[in-house]
């Protein structure tokens, strides 16, 4: 009692009057601990050390000890150490070594909280790596157990946790002694790629629904929330892509399959050609469970990467008033606007001979990344589906992931539709999506579902779509001066992709030029050639001119040669000079004295107007010509704006004659 009235006022009388109550009662527990209390408040680390150390050897079983000892290591982890309690764990690092395992193995068996027992378990194991042979596959075993009796309803929990980035990693790398089965290590790793993946594309919060509107939930999703259970600290993961990574590396080493150990960091395509090879040598190789394993895993890995990251950059967060733009693939169009289009045939990659070429829009800055993620998840997507073992092992792990969750596996697969040609697959996915959609993610699935009804013929669904996303946009979709620059065109041999963003001004020149070779087909392929397809055709021509001047010449000596043209909706929509020039020369005996029934009904129902030819009803060709004076004082009115109101106004005469 002396002691402790000094303790506060006089420290060394304090420490005196201790020093001799223990040298008379050296077995007295409460002496021993007044004293580590005195050292503890005067901040005497060596001594407080000693003081508990010799406590933990001769009093091994005292309540208030091992109070102390859990609040030393419950400081050790916390998220952030204050003033008041750093002291502690500069005592405990006093402390020897062999004391200190002791004290955390101890703590470790007293406590009944089973995520605190494995996490002091698994402080215990990092300090000291000998711990792991005893230690490391027990905590597996507990960790497994306790997940699993507290049915989880997410991989992302606070078990798995610290099951697949630390405990696993930790006796991986430091219990290469362990005996440790296969089929065990083929469980850890199915465990920690569903874990990963889900921790990556979780959203912002388990109030977040899982939409068609939301292409990659990890878009949404800036900073990982907390896992229950777990600690702020102990809840983020920097880079869960390398944590996959690498816990790949360690248990490949465990089953002798040869990875470089620098293949996660190099190039998709590097990638893709170390899976390839691995694949073509199990093939020429005695068939065994393990290089099946090394091609399933490995397989599935890069396939995820690729996949999410291609997802993600689809559902890009930059674009105009900060609302997403998603990027969307669809079927592109030769670069020769005059050329009548070949049909690409219904049916799948192995069945064509030249891969699909895939063009990016000028505006996607990282075009080259996001077309390198797709084919390489593509690809090993087909290496999984290459034979029927792959396959089977393939969908049995889907299946144990759920992946069919996945909204983003979803669309991915559409694309890998398109791209190969299965158009009728894609139509099944796609319908799908659309009655959720919104905004600019349900231009994209209209966008998608008219291309692809556009390569099965069936215009009138296709156009029926793009007029739907059109009416959409704002009126003019953008300025004119520009528009030849968006026009959607690629080049090359084959079939052709093309990938662009779902804005305004890259929306409407991929309409108005499906809309043109949908109207073309009609007429050069399928022989439809109607006064009324001509007229269309001939109204949207006027956009991005003069790029569609060789159609428009191939269209007016079809009309030479019919000898006549009767529209009523000319005058309406026919503004570019260039093509009142044409049509007024048609009039002449040099243009060939088409007989033109070109002015205005007096209705919008398109009725029998007079012919109008040289020498015949004066009166008629007075307004012909007064018709032509009139509109040319219009040339110089926007373009995009005019179009988009005749789509609007004249959607159901279109469609009529598409379908």
């Amino acid at each position: 009692m002396r002691a402790r009235g000094y303790s506060k006022t006089d420290h060394y009388s304090a420490k005196a009057w201790l020093i001799t109550a223990r040298s008379l009662y050296p077995r007295c527990f409460l002496i021993q601990f007044e004293s580590y209390q005195l050292e503890k408040s005067a901040k005497n680390v060596k001594d407080a050390a000693k003081l508990l150390e010799d406590m933990l050897k001769n009093f091994p079983n005292e309540s208030y000890l091992w109070a102390e000892v859990h609040t030393i290591l419950a400081t050790l982890q916390a998220d952030g150490v204050e003033p008041k309690t750093s002291f502690l764990t500069e005592i405990f690092a006093a402390i020897p070594t062999h004391i200190q395992c002791r004290m955390l193995l101890n703590v470790a068996e007293k406590i009944v909280d089973v995520l605190e027992r494995c996490r002091l378990l698994l402080l215990a194991m990092k300090k000291f790596p000998d711990l792991v042979s005893e230690h490391g596959l027990k905590l597996v075993e507990m960790l497994s157990v306790e997940e699993k009796k507290a049915a989880m309803m997410s991989p992302v929990n606070c078990y798995r946790k610290l099951l697949v980035c630390d405990t696993l990693p930790l006796i991986l790398e430091k219990g290469r002694h362990l005996d440790m089965k296969p089929c065990q290590l083929y469980t850890w790793l199915q465990r920690a790629i569903e874990f990963y993946v889900s921790y990556i594309t979780q959203p912002a919060s388990s109030d977040t629904p899982l939409s068609p509107d939301l292409l990659s939930p990890s878009k949404s999703c800036k900073k990982s929330p907390a896992i229950p259970g777990l600690l702020a600290r102990e809840s983020q993961i920097g880079d869960p892509w390398s944590g996959l990574f690498r816990l790949l590396q360690l248990v490949s080493s465990h089953l002798g399959w040869d990875i470089e150990s620098d293949l996660f960091t190099k190039s998709k395509d590097y990638q893709w050609h170390f899976l390839l090879n691995v694949f073509n040598h199990a093939k020429q190789a005695p068939s065994s469970e393990s290089s099946q394993k090394q091609i399933l895993f490995m397989s599935t890995v890069v396939f995820l990467q690729c996949l999410n990251t291609y997802i993600s950059s689809l559902d890009s967060d930059t674009s105009q008033g900060g609302l997403r733009t998603p990027v969307v693939l669809v079927e592109g169009f030769t670069s020769e606007s005059d050329e009548v289009i070949a049909q690409p045939k219904p049916k799948r990659l192995r069945s064509e001979p030249v891969l699909p070429q895939i063009q990016p829009s000028p505006s996607i800055g990282n075009s080259g990344n996001i077309i390198e993620n797709f084919l390489t998840a593509m690809k090993c997507f087909e290496l999984l589906h290459s034979s029927e073992e792959l396959r089977r092992e393939f969908i049995g792990l889907c299946q144990n992931w759920r992946v069919e969750m996945w909204s983003w596996m979803s669309h991915f697969q559409t694309d890998m539709f398109i791209y190969q040609g299965a158009f009728q697959d894609a139509v099944g996915q796609l319908q799908n999506f659309i009655t959720g959609a919104q905004g600019k993610t349900q231009v994209r699935v209209s966008l998608q579902l008219a291309s692809c009804f556009y390569c099965l013929r069936k215009f009138s669904k296709a156009c029926e779509l793009l007029l739907d996303v059109l009416t959409s946009l704002p009126d003019g979709g953008g300025t004119s001066e520009t528009a030849g620059q968006r026009s959607q065109g690629t080049s090359g041999q084959g079939r052709q992709l093309l990938l662009m963003q779902c804005t305004e001004s890259e929306v409407l020149p991929y309409c108005i030029q499906l809309i043109i070779t949908c109207l073309k087909d009609r007429i050069f392929s399928a022989g439809q050639c109607t006064d009324m397809i001509l007229g269309h055709l001939i109204i949207l021509l006027q956009f991005d001119w003069p790029r569609y001047e060789g159609l428009f010449t191939e269209t007016v000596a079809m009309i030479q040669k019919q000898g006549s043209f009767t529209y009523n909706l000319f005058f309406v929509y026919i503004y570019n000079l260039d093509m009142l020039e044409e049509f007024a020369f048609l009039d002449t005996k040099q243009g060939g004295s088409v007989k033109l029934d070109i002015l205005p009904a007096t209705a919008k129902t398109i009725a029998p107007q007079r012919t109008v030819t040289r020498g015949v009803n004066k009166n008629v060709r007075e307004d012909f010509k007064a018709s032509l004076e009139k509109q040319l004082k219009k040339t110089n009115e926007p373009i995009n704006q005019m179009i988009h109101t005749f789509l609007k106004e004249e959607r159901t005469l279109l469609l009529d004659h598409l379908g």
